[in-house]
Order: structure tokens, then C-alpha cells, then sequence
């Protein structure tokens, strides 16, 4: 009887030579297939592939025979790489890769039950994503005769290595059948396989035993999550019996959300069934949460609804409902938004007021209108006294060459009826039915709103744009305000002499000095060191004791005046000139 021995980490297994057998397996017709369709392939090779795997072939060797190294052939060596590369579910390579080596696979626990097959890799090498796990095993054997331990077969597909207990019981009973007490023993033999070079690793090998009464345990890892983001339970490694169900949950702090877990499931809380070791890690996102409050002025006097948290962006809808023997009056930081129900479009922390105010019995109210010779309002302008809830119709009269136009709070019916409920206090807006078009002398700039047709009474925006070179310095009635953009209102009187002051970006000098020197002084009102065109500046010429003045002389400009005033629009040099006077007295 011939015999077959290994060594594997020191231990020796020692196992009958198989003799083969008639009877045909799927696993045998599976590998048939791959060496069928790996020999077509061979001969589909060109002349340089081959010649190319028959040169990667010397520098590898088969297995030892009689402790000589057998020699490998192009196509021994095409088709021991590609059946893994076709196994794995690839294509066959048509050239010879270059080849790393694989390590060989740590030392696996396994063991049976009635309800797994428990197969637990102890780590796995770096880059284990890229390798198969390929597991073979013998049919149940029983505990005192070794019976084809050498006959190992594949009964599931290729495997991503990954440190933790897989369970193998449903592919192995369906080739096998289940062990039992009478044979309770499984021979294992498993190593790596890059599936995309076909190498493959060194094999280990281990035994797996049926106990049907003791239950196999498996790991739960549960790795917590940073502190600020969130928390979980069982967080750690715990042992469960195989079979338990274990509930567990992430639970988000203030401004972060639970994703899912990091095996791709997103159920939280989640239930797991322990059939395998797990590792499993909440992961949380930030989303953040602004917070919305409303409170009540006075207090007691209403609720706010609609508060709470919300994400930025999202819409709070916030209502103010009044206590009974109160109404909602306004919002604190909006006197005109007298709507109790309102929309906030949150970026930020919301803090929001609602004002409220005691309902009375009678309410003294204003009627007026915008100007008295315009109009007048029905039943009477001044202040008006309803009780609360009274219906009053109020009408706004325009006079002779005038139109009503709206009331102040922006609604123009009219007549209109009025409920009292608070104090209030309503203009009659009129105009003229004269029109006019409304035009301001554009010096150096262009005015937006120049060519509008208003009656009189209306008002009018305009802004005022500088020519280029130019800058706005203020309005000729109102130096000191500097605001390119001023409303008017539109009277018969209007003052159509307002125009906006522009400056030219560019400066320029002015000397002025008196010819002779001894004969009188120059004053220069204002006196700086540059000016902007056209600016005025004020000249007064003194002459000396002695000394008469002359005149003012400049290349570009002269006057006669001994007090005058001269435009800059140019760099300037100006004499004062002085004569002496001779042979007068005083």
C-alpha cells in the first residue's frame, strides 16, 4: 500500500494514497470543464505566448518526487495559474504574470454543531481584499480509522479572507451531509489564491469535531464611536452562544445623525443573530441643528407653537396664540409684522418674541391723512373712539386736483371697514393728479430715477453714479450727507436747484505769491496742498506801506479785483503784483 506524508508546522499526516473512482462528482465536472476550456485556450496561444509562458516555466519547479525537483513546462505552468485565475471567475491570462509569492494562511479554529459549521480565521495579511480563501474538506469520519483525508474537496466558493467566524454548515451539508456522533470528525484543508495571478499560497491544515450539545460561541465587536458624535450599546467584545439575537443601537449626539453601521446596514436599532463573529461600528455624519425658541411678552400672555430644532435651511412655521383675555399684537423684532402665524427660514439660533396685548373694552384710534390740503377722512380726522369689536366703515375724501392712492399700512380699498380690536392708527395717502417730470441737474454723474413722471405728493428714490474720474462728495443742500442714494417727495415748491456734488479723482497745485515779495501778502482761503477740479478758492491781496496792487496774473487766467476768487481745473501758478508807488504821500 503506498503512502503519502506531509509536514506542516512540525506535525506529520500521514494518509492512504487514493486509487481513484469511477463515480463522478460536480466538483470533478467543474474542474473538467476549467482543464477543457484551459487546453482550448492553449492552443489558441501565438507562437510568442507560448514561448513566453515556456520561459516563465524555468524559473519555477513542481513538487518534490523522491527528493528531486520536477521540471514545469510552459503548459503545466499556463494551466496551474489559470485554473485559479478561470476558478475565481476570471479569464485566462494569455501571458505569464509576474509572480510575488502569497503567505501562507494563519491557523483556523473550527467546529460543528446542528446549527454551524464554525470556520474562524485568526488575522489575515495586509491586502487580504485581493487574495480568495479557497477551504476544502472531507466527507464526516469517524473518530478511530482516518479514512481520505487526502481526498479534500471544495465545497464552497473561494471565500475574501477576513479575521472572524463564517458559518459553513449549508454548503457543507448540502456536498456532505451532516456529521453526527458517529462521525464527528471533518478533515480541513484551506490556503490563499491571488485571482489575479493564480498563485497560490502554502496549505494548512485542521480537524473539526461534532458537538451537538454544546453550544459553539461566537464574537460581537462593537467598536464606540467618537465620544462627540455619538454613543452605542454593548460597545466592546462580548461571546454570545450561537443563535442568540443581540439588540443593539447608536444613539447621535446634538448635531450629528446615525448613517448606517459599517457592515453597510442602516437599521438602528439593529438585531443580530449570532450565526458569526461580527465587527460593527456606528457611523454618524454631521448635521447639524439650530435651535428655534419663541417667547411672550408679557409673560403669561400667549404661547409661541412651532419651536424646537431644526437643520439649517429647513422652514419653521411659528405661531402666537393669545391666552384668553389677551391678542396677539406683533412680533418684537418686526413692529409691522402683525401676522400671528409666521415663516423662518432657519441659519442659525432663533430667538423670537411674540408681543401681546390686553383686550379692552374701547380703543381711541387715529385717523389722518398726509396732508390736510389734499384731503380728509370720514367719519373724521383726528382720534376716533370704538369699542372693541365694532365695524366702522372709513372713507379717505381727496379735494379738488387730488386722488386717494392707499392707506399707510398699504391697502388702498376705500371706502374700507375697519374691526376694532386695538389702538390704531391709519393716513390717508393722496397725491396730486398733476403730474410732473422729476429731473435734478446731472453735474459729472447720471442720477437713476432723472425722467420719472410723479404727481405731487409722491415720493421718489434716486441714486446718483459719478462720471468716470469722479466721486460723490455730498448733495449742494447737504454737504454732509454722503449717500449716493436720497428720497425725495415731490411738492409744488420743490426745490429743483438740489444737485449732487461730484469731485475729480485728480488733484492739483496751486502757488500764489506776491511780485515783488516786499510788496504786500497773498491770502489763499482754503489753503491746501492740492485741489479737485473746480474747486473755489478765495484770494485777498494786502499791499505793503508804499506798495499799491497791480492785479492778479497767471498764464491762464488774470483779474483786477484785490479780493477775488478763482476755479481750479488745472495745476496753476498765480502772481499778485504789487507797484511801488513813488512820489505820493498819504
Amino acid at each position: 500500500m503506498s503512502v503519502t506524508a506531509s509536514s506542516n508546522k512540525g506535525a506529520i499526516f500521514i494518509r492512504t494514497r487514493g486509487h481513484g473512482t469511477k463515480k463522478r462528482t460536480a466538483d470533478q465536472s467543474v474542474i473538467k470543464s476549467i482543464f477543457r476550456l484551459l487546453t482550448q485556450s492553449w492552443k489558441n496561444l501565438s507562437a510568442e505566448q507560448i514561448q513566453a509562458w515556456n520561459q516563465a516555466a524555468k524559473t519555477q519547479s513542481g513538487r518534490r518526487v523522491l527528493g528531486q525537483k520536477a521540471k514545469l513546462t510552459g503548459s503545466n505552468l499556463y494551466l496551474r495559474l489559470n485554473f485559479w485565475v478561470v476558478r475565481c471567475g476570471g479569464q485566462p491570462l494569455s501571458l505569464p504574470p509576474t509572480l510575488t509569492g502569497i503567505e501562507q494562511p494563519a491557523v483556523a479554529a473550527a467546529a460543528i454543531s446542528d446549527g454551524s459549521f464554525m470556520f474562524r480565521l485568526g488575522s489575515v495579511p495586509e491586502q487580504a481584499d485581493v487574495l480568495r480563501l479557497v477551504v476544502m474538506a472531507t466527507a464526516p469520519q469517524t473518530v478511530g480509522t482516518v479514512t481520505g483525508v487526502g481526498r479534500g474537496s471544495t465545497f464552497c466558493e473561494p471565500l475574501v479572507p477576513a479575521v472572524g467566524a463564517v458559518n459553513l454548515l449549508q454548503q457543507y451539508a448540502a456536498k456532505f451531509g451532516m456529521p453526527n456522533v458517529g462521525k464527528p470528525k471533518v478533515f480541513l484543508r484551506y490556503f490563499y489564491v491571488n485571482p489575479g495571478t493564480g498563485e497560490k499560497s502554502g496549505e494548512q491544515l485542521i480537524q473539526a469535531f461534532y458537538d451537538g450539545g454544546s453550544p459553539i460561541m461566537y464574537n460581537l465587536n462593537v467598536i464606540a464611536p467618537d465620544d462627540a458624535q455619538g454613543s452605542v450599546t454593548h460597545a466592546g467584545i462580548s461571546e454570545h452562544a450561537e443563535g442568540t439575537q443581540v439588540v443593539v443601537q447608536a444613539s447621535a449626539k446634538q448635531n450629528y445623525a446615525f448613517l448606517r453601521w459599517s457592515d453597510g446596514v442602516s437599521l438602528n436599532p439593529r438585531t443580530i443573530r449570532m450565526d458569526r463573529d461580527y465587527t460593527i461600528e456606528p457611523i454618524f455624519v454631521f448635521d447639524q441643528h439650530y435651535t428655534v425658541r419663541g417667547t411672550v411678552s408679557p409673560t403669561g400672555a400667549g404661547t409661541v407653537n412651532g419651536t424646537g430644532s431644526y437643520r439649517p435651511g429647513e422652514t419653521a412655521q411659528l405661531e402666537a396664540e393669545p391666552n384668553s383675555g389677551w391678542r396677539f399684537d406683533h412680533w418684537q423684532d418686526d413692529v409691522e409684522n402683525t401676522e400671528a402665524v409666521r415663516s423662518v427660514t432657519v441659519q442659525g439660533d432663533v430667538n423670537l418674541t411674540a408681543v401681546f396685548t390686553r383686550i379692552q373694552s374701547r380703543y381711541e384710534c387715529y385717523l389722518g391723512v398726509n396732508n390736510e390740503d389734499y384731503g380728509r377722512v370720514e367719519p373724521d380726522t383726528g382720534y376716533v373712539t370704538f369699542d372693541h369689536g365694532e365695524e366702522c366703515e372709513i372713507e379717505a375724501v381727496p379735494f379738488h386736483g387730488y386722488e386717494f392712492v392707499r392707506w399707510s399700512d398699504g391697502r388702498t380699498e376705500n371706502p374700507r371697514t375697519i374691526v376694532a380690536v386695538k389702538q390704531f392708527e391709519l393716513t390717508a395717502i393722496f397725491h396730486s393728479v398733476r403730474t410732473e417730470e422729476f429731473w435734478l441737474e446731472e453735474r459729472r454723474c447720471s442720477i437713476q430715477g432723472n425722467g420719472t413722471e410723479l404727481h405731487y405728493g409722491d415720493e421718489i428714490e434716486v441714486t446718483v453714479t459719478p462720471d468716470n474720474g469722479f466721486h460723490f462728495v455730498g448733495w449742494s443742500d447737504d454737504m454732509a450727507n454722503t449717500n449716493p442714494t436720497r428720497r425725495f417727495v415731490m411738492t409744488q415748491n420743490f426745490d429743483w436747484d438740489i444737485y449732487p456734488v461730484c469731485e475729480s479723482d485728480e488733484t492739483y497745485t496751486l502757488e500764489v505769491y506776491a511780485d515783488p515779495e516786499e510788496g504786500g501778502t497773498v491770502t489763499v482761503t482754503p489753503l491746501k496742498e492740492e485741489y479737485h477740479m473746480d474747486e473755489r478758492v478765495d484770494l485777498v491781496a494786502t499791499p505793503a506801506e508804499g506798495w499799491r496792487f497791480a492785479g492778479w496774473h497767471s498764464r491762464y487766467w488774470s483779474d483786477s479785483g484785490r479780493e477775488t476768487s478763482v476755479d481750479i481745473y488745472r495745476d496753476m501758478t498765480i502772481e499778485a503784483r504789487f507797484v511801488e508807488i513813488e512820489g505820493e504821500g498819504e
